[in-house]
Protein backbone atom coordinates (compact mmCIF):
# COMPACT_ATOMS: atom_id res chain seq x y z
CA UNK A 1 0.00 0.00 0.00
CA UNK A 2 1.29 3.48 -0.85
CA UNK A 3 0.81 5.94 1.98
CA UNK A 4 -0.49 9.22 0.61
CA UNK A 5 0.31 11.34 3.65
CA UNK A 6 -3.35 11.97 4.55
CA UNK A 7 -5.53 10.29 7.15
CA UNK A 8 -8.87 8.75 6.19
CA UNK A 9 -10.64 11.48 8.15
CA UNK A 10 -8.97 14.32 6.27
CA UNK A 11 -11.03 15.58 3.32
CA UNK A 12 -8.85 15.96 0.24
CA UNK A 13 -9.84 17.82 -2.88
CA UNK A 14 -9.97 15.61 -6.01
CA UNK A 15 -7.42 17.84 -7.72
CA UNK A 16 -4.97 17.27 -4.85
CA UNK A 17 -5.49 13.51 -4.98
CA UNK A 18 -4.89 13.67 -8.73
CA UNK A 19 -1.66 15.59 -8.16
CA UNK A 20 -0.48 13.07 -5.57
CA UNK A 21 -1.28 10.11 -7.83
CA UNK A 22 0.48 11.74 -10.77
CA UNK A 23 3.64 12.20 -8.70
CA UNK A 24 3.47 8.58 -7.53
CA UNK A 25 2.95 7.32 -11.08
CA UNK A 26 5.85 9.45 -12.30
CA UNK A 27 8.16 7.97 -9.66
CA UNK A 28 7.08 4.44 -10.55
CA UNK A 29 7.45 5.17 -14.25
CA UNK A 30 10.95 6.56 -14.09
CA UNK A 31 12.07 3.56 -12.06
CA UNK A 32 10.56 1.16 -14.59
CA UNK A 33 11.66 3.13 -17.64
CA UNK A 34 8.22 4.22 -18.91
CA UNK A 35 7.40 7.87 -18.31
CA UNK A 36 3.72 8.95 -18.26
CA UNK A 37 4.79 12.44 -19.32
CA UNK A 38 6.59 11.27 -22.47
CA UNK A 39 5.25 8.30 -24.38
CA UNK A 40 7.95 5.72 -25.03
CA UNK A 41 7.88 2.67 -27.22
CA UNK A 42 9.66 -0.47 -26.07
CA UNK A 43 13.38 -0.06 -26.62
CA UNK A 44 13.32 3.77 -26.59
CA UNK A 45 15.99 5.40 -24.43
CA UNK A 46 14.98 6.47 -20.88
CA UNK A 47 13.75 10.03 -20.40
CA UNK A 48 16.07 12.71 -19.02
CA UNK A 49 13.93 15.61 -17.79
CA UNK A 50 15.96 18.74 -18.59
CA UNK A 51 14.48 20.69 -15.68
CA UNK A 52 15.63 18.05 -13.19
CA UNK A 53 19.08 18.00 -14.78
CA UNK A 54 19.37 21.80 -14.67
CA UNK A 55 18.34 21.99 -11.01
CA UNK A 56 20.88 19.40 -9.87
CA UNK A 57 23.57 20.97 -12.06
CA UNK A 58 22.90 24.37 -10.50
CA UNK A 59 22.99 22.94 -6.97
CA UNK A 60 26.20 20.97 -7.51
CA UNK A 61 27.93 23.96 -9.14
CA UNK A 62 26.84 26.07 -6.17
CA UNK A 63 28.39 23.60 -3.72
CA UNK A 64 31.56 23.18 -5.78
CA UNK A 65 32.05 26.96 -5.88
CA UNK A 66 32.08 27.30 -2.08
CA UNK A 67 35.56 27.62 -0.57
CA UNK A 68 34.25 26.68 2.88
CA UNK A 69 31.38 24.30 3.62
CA UNK A 70 29.85 23.43 6.98
CA UNK A 71 26.80 21.18 7.34
CA UNK A 72 24.98 18.97 9.84
CA UNK A 73 23.78 15.60 8.57
CA UNK A 74 21.71 12.61 9.57
CA UNK A 75 21.83 9.30 7.73
CA UNK A 76 19.72 6.16 8.02
CA UNK A 77 20.33 3.01 6.01
CA UNK A 78 18.71 -0.41 5.76
CA UNK A 79 20.32 -3.82 6.00
CA UNK A 80 18.30 -6.87 4.95
CA UNK A 81 18.82 -9.78 7.36
CA UNK A 82 18.10 -13.43 6.55
CA UNK A 83 16.82 -12.44 3.14
CA UNK A 84 13.68 -10.75 4.47
CA UNK A 85 13.94 -8.66 7.65
CA UNK A 86 14.93 -5.05 7.09
CA UNK A 87 16.97 -3.47 9.91
CA UNK A 88 17.57 0.28 9.95
CA UNK A 89 20.77 1.83 11.30
CA UNK A 90 21.48 5.51 11.86
CA UNK A 91 24.47 7.83 11.85
CA UNK A 92 24.65 11.55 12.47
CA UNK A 93 27.30 14.21 12.58
CA UNK A 94 28.68 17.35 11.00
CA UNK A 95 31.34 18.23 8.44
CA UNK A 96 33.57 21.25 7.92
CA UNK A 97 35.71 21.63 4.80
CA UNK A 98 38.00 24.44 3.74
CA UNK A 99 39.12 23.58 0.25
CA UNK A 100 42.88 23.35 -0.09
CA UNK A 101 43.33 23.70 3.68
CA UNK A 102 41.65 20.94 5.66
CA UNK A 103 38.68 18.84 6.71
CA UNK A 104 37.02 18.04 10.03
CA UNK A 105 34.13 15.65 10.53
CA UNK A 106 32.42 13.97 13.45
CA UNK A 107 30.16 10.96 13.33
CA UNK A 108 28.01 9.12 15.87
CA UNK A 109 27.13 5.53 15.01
CA UNK A 110 25.46 3.45 17.72
CA UNK A 111 27.46 4.04 20.90
CA UNK A 112 30.62 5.06 19.02
CA UNK A 113 31.86 8.52 18.16
CA UNK A 114 34.57 9.21 15.59
CA UNK A 115 36.28 12.45 14.69
CA UNK A 116 38.13 12.92 11.40
CA UNK A 117 41.00 15.38 10.99
CA UNK A 118 42.91 16.33 7.85
CA UNK A 119 45.20 19.35 7.58
CA UNK A 120 46.58 18.74 4.11
CA UNK A 121 49.51 16.62 5.29
CA UNK A 122 48.18 14.40 8.11
CA UNK A 123 44.99 12.33 8.29
CA UNK A 124 43.78 11.21 11.71
CA UNK A 125 40.72 9.43 13.12
CA UNK A 126 39.95 9.72 16.82
CA UNK A 127 37.80 7.19 18.73
CA UNK A 128 36.26 9.39 21.42
CA UNK A 129 34.98 6.66 23.76
CA UNK A 130 38.23 4.68 23.68
CA UNK A 131 40.51 7.74 23.65
CA UNK A 132 42.44 6.07 20.84
CA UNK A 133 43.47 7.26 17.41
CA UNK A 134 45.11 6.34 14.13
CA UNK A 135 47.28 8.69 12.11
CA UNK A 136 48.96 8.63 8.71
CA UNK A 137 50.77 11.09 6.51
CA UNK A 138 48.92 12.12 3.37
CA UNK A 139 49.54 15.10 1.09
CA UNK A 140 46.76 16.12 -1.27
CA UNK A 141 43.29 17.63 -1.44
CA UNK A 142 40.06 16.34 0.08
CA UNK A 143 38.98 14.37 -3.00
CA UNK A 144 42.36 12.64 -3.19
CA UNK A 145 42.07 11.78 0.50
CA UNK A 146 38.59 10.29 0.00
CA UNK A 147 39.89 8.16 -2.87
CA UNK A 148 42.94 7.02 -0.92
CA UNK A 149 40.93 6.13 2.20
CA UNK A 150 38.53 4.07 0.11
CA UNK A 151 41.21 2.28 -1.87
CA UNK A 152 43.62 1.56 0.98
CA UNK A 153 41.28 0.95 3.92
CA UNK A 154 37.78 0.52 2.46
CA UNK A 155 36.94 3.62 4.51
CA UNK A 156 34.32 6.19 3.45
CA UNK A 157 34.63 9.69 4.84
CA UNK A 158 31.26 10.91 6.16
CA UNK A 159 29.06 12.21 3.27
CA UNK A 160 32.20 12.96 1.27
CA UNK A 161 30.26 12.98 -1.99
CA UNK A 162 28.51 16.30 -1.31
CA UNK A 163 31.76 17.89 -0.06
CA UNK A 164 33.62 16.86 -3.21
CA UNK A 165 34.92 19.40 -5.70
CA UNK A 166 32.79 17.54 -8.26
CA UNK A 167 29.52 16.55 -6.52
CA UNK A 168 27.75 16.41 -9.89
CA UNK A 169 29.67 13.24 -10.73
CA UNK A 170 28.05 11.46 -7.77
CA UNK A 171 24.57 12.97 -7.90
CA UNK A 172 23.82 13.25 -11.62
CA UNK A 173 26.39 12.08 -14.16
CA UNK A 174 25.62 8.37 -13.85
CA UNK A 175 21.84 8.86 -14.20
CA UNK A 176 20.13 7.40 -17.26
CA UNK A 177 16.63 8.60 -16.27
CA UNK A 178 15.53 11.82 -14.60
CA UNK A 179 12.17 13.33 -13.62
CA UNK A 180 10.99 16.55 -12.04
CA UNK A 181 8.24 15.77 -9.49
CA UNK A 182 7.31 19.29 -8.44
CA UNK A 183 7.85 21.05 -5.12
CA UNK A 184 7.22 20.08 -1.52
CA UNK A 185 8.02 21.44 1.93
CA UNK A 186 10.72 20.08 4.23
CA UNK A 187 10.96 21.55 7.74
CA UNK A 188 9.22 24.69 6.53
CA UNK A 189 11.41 25.19 3.44
CA UNK A 190 10.27 24.74 -0.13
CA UNK A 191 12.19 22.12 -2.09
CA UNK A 192 12.33 20.74 -5.61
CA UNK A 193 11.66 17.00 -5.67
CA UNK A 194 13.69 15.11 -8.28
CA UNK A 195 14.02 11.42 -9.17
CA UNK A 196 16.84 9.61 -10.97
CA UNK A 197 17.87 6.10 -11.87
CA UNK A 198 20.52 4.08 -13.63
CA UNK A 199 20.94 0.34 -14.15
CA UNK A 200 22.12 -0.25 -10.58
CA UNK A 201 20.09 2.10 -8.39
CA UNK A 202 17.25 4.59 -7.99
CA UNK A 203 17.63 7.82 -6.06
CA UNK A 204 15.67 10.95 -5.21
CA UNK A 205 17.03 14.39 -4.37
CA UNK A 206 15.40 17.38 -2.68
CA UNK A 207 16.96 20.81 -3.34
CA UNK A 208 15.95 24.19 -1.97
CA UNK A 209 13.89 26.30 -4.36
CA UNK A 210 15.79 29.46 -3.33
CA UNK A 211 17.54 30.45 -6.55
CA UNK A 212 20.39 32.18 -4.72
CA UNK A 213 20.87 29.24 -2.33
CA UNK A 214 20.05 25.94 -4.07
CA UNK A 215 21.09 23.92 -1.03
CA UNK A 216 20.96 20.16 -0.95
CA UNK A 217 18.32 19.11 1.60
CA UNK A 218 17.79 15.35 1.30
CA UNK A 219 18.82 12.27 -0.70
CA UNK A 220 17.09 8.87 -0.73
CA UNK A 221 18.66 5.96 -2.57
CA UNK A 222 17.05 2.58 -3.25
CA UNK A 223 18.64 -0.73 -4.19
CA UNK A 224 16.10 -2.34 -6.57
CA UNK A 225 17.95 -5.64 -6.80
CA UNK A 226 17.96 -6.63 -3.13
CA UNK A 227 14.83 -8.18 -1.63
CA UNK A 228 12.98 -5.58 0.44
CA UNK A 229 14.41 -2.71 -1.58
CA UNK A 230 16.70 -1.35 1.17
CA UNK A 231 17.19 2.39 1.22
CA UNK A 232 19.83 4.93 2.17
CA UNK A 233 18.57 8.32 3.40
CA UNK A 234 20.67 11.42 4.03
CA UNK A 235 19.29 14.64 5.49
CA UNK A 236 21.26 17.91 5.45
CA UNK A 237 20.70 21.00 7.59
CA UNK A 238 22.41 24.17 8.77
CA UNK A 239 24.50 24.73 5.67
CA UNK A 240 26.99 27.52 6.39
CA UNK A 241 29.48 28.83 3.83
CA UNK A 242 31.08 31.42 6.08
CA UNK A 243 31.42 29.71 9.49
CA UNK A 244 33.69 30.78 12.31
CA UNK A 245 36.21 28.15 13.39
CA UNK A 246 39.68 28.04 14.95
CA UNK A 247 42.70 27.42 12.72
CA UNK A 248 43.53 24.31 14.75
CA UNK A 249 40.23 22.53 13.99
CA UNK A 250 41.78 20.37 11.25
CA UNK A 251 44.53 18.90 13.43
CA UNK A 252 44.12 16.37 16.22
CA UNK A 253 46.45 16.72 19.20
CA UNK A 254 46.26 13.64 21.46
CA UNK A 255 46.36 14.02 25.21
CA UNK A 256 48.83 12.13 27.38
CA UNK A 257 46.42 9.23 27.91
CA UNK A 258 45.45 8.72 24.25
CA UNK A 259 46.56 5.44 22.68
CA UNK A 260 47.82 5.34 19.12
CA UNK A 261 46.55 2.34 17.21
CA UNK A 262 47.66 0.71 13.96
CA UNK A 263 45.51 1.29 10.90
CA UNK A 264 43.03 -1.60 10.66
CA UNK A 265 42.84 -3.80 7.60
CA UNK A 266 39.83 -3.27 5.28
CA UNK A 267 37.92 -6.22 6.75
CA UNK A 268 37.98 -4.56 10.19
CA UNK A 269 37.47 -0.91 9.25
CA UNK A 270 33.80 -0.94 8.27
CA UNK A 271 32.64 0.42 11.64
CA UNK A 272 34.45 3.66 10.82
CA UNK A 273 32.65 4.17 7.58
CA UNK A 274 29.60 1.90 7.45
CA UNK A 275 26.53 3.39 5.83
CA UNK A 276 28.49 6.45 4.72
Amino acid sequence: MIYSGFSKKTPVAPSLWKSQLLKISTVLAIFTGTSPAVAQADGDPPTMDLRAVEIVTSATEYLAAQEILSVDWFVSFDVVADGREKITYMRSGSNLLQRGVGFYGNSEFGEDTREYFFDGTQFQIYDVEENAYVSTEFVGDFDALADRASEAYDLRLPIWQVMSASPKAELLDRATSAAYLGTTRIAGRQAHHLAFSDYDADWQIWISTEAAKPELMMIVGTDPYTQGWPQYRAYFSNWDFNPDFPDSVFTYVPDDEAEQMAWPQPADVNILGAGN
